[in-house]
């Protein structure tokens, strides 16, 4: 769907300035091509489906613990998905080629900050389902850490569903601090019902992330952590691994 033809909405017309690319449709050579591949590539499982609704925009929010969380969610999922990454990732070897022709929205790092919730906007204006990480970095121990609040802003803001994800296994496939496999390895991805969007309340925006980040957690089989995850893969790098089910 093209910026012109996207629903109105009570925020406005969608930004000129706002470059989305293409992402291939459902039924194009590219996603029937690409898609089977990664799928092998992670020999991924897929839980609840049922729960990411086929049309409309919707956040698909995920514990993140690797680069390749958005290539399994986009993997798994029917319907075209688009998720935001660093233009460096598109060197990464094995999957990093076809990242944009996935879905990605390269950002440059620095720019992805002042920019990224405007995507995610533009993309949900286009009734376009996107991959998001509440989190905000990858969590190095394994534990879902305390939710930034960029997701529930935009859920109460745009006022489209949160489908709560996490991809099993993803961490051994392409660690924090490593490349990917390029043999790939086991992956579970998981949904949970999807959760209504919060009201525009710092009180509302607050019991939302909570219920997120424990949905998040019971879904990838781990802890729950009170601190943040820090910038480029957070966490203590010393804390016992979290087991997942």
């Amino acid at each position: 769907m093209s910026p012109a033809s996207a629903p109105k909405d009570p925020l406005g017309p969608p930004d000129p300035s706002v470059f989305i690319p293409m992402v291939p449709g459902q039924r194009s050579v590219t996603r029937r091509v690409l898609r089977p591949m990664l799928r092998a590539w992670l020999r991924l499982e897929v839980e609840g489906l049922e729960h990411v609704p086929d049309e409309g925009g919707v956040l698909v929010a995920s514990s993140h613990r690797s680069h390749a969380d958005s290539v399994a969610i986009a993997s798994a999922v029917h319907r075209p998905v688009h998720f935001l990454g660093d233009l460096k990732l598109t060197a990464a070897p094995v999957v990093g080629p076809q990242l944009s022709r996935l879905g990605m929205v390269p950002l440059r790092r620095g720019e992805a900050d002042d920019s990224a919730l405007g995507v995610i906007r533009e993309l949900l204006r286009q009734q376009g389902c996107v991959a998001v990480y509440p989190e905000g970095s990858r969590s190095r121990d394994g534990r879902v850490h305390r939710l930034r609040s960029g997701v529930a802003r935009i859920a109460a803001e745009m006022q489209v569903p949160t489908v709560p994800a996490a991809a099993v296994g993803i961490g051994e496939v392409w660690p924090v601090d490593g490349k990917p496999k390029p043999l790939g390895g086991k992956v579970i991805v998981r949904f949970a019902p999807a959760m209504a969007p919060p009201e525009d309340t710092p009180r509302s925006r607050r019991s939302f992330n909570m219920e997120l980040q424990a949905t998040l957690a019971e879904l990838a089989g781990v802890e729950m952590a009170d601190s943040f995850s820090a910038p480029h893969g957070g966490g203590d790098p010393n804390a016992p691994p979290s087991k997942a089910s």
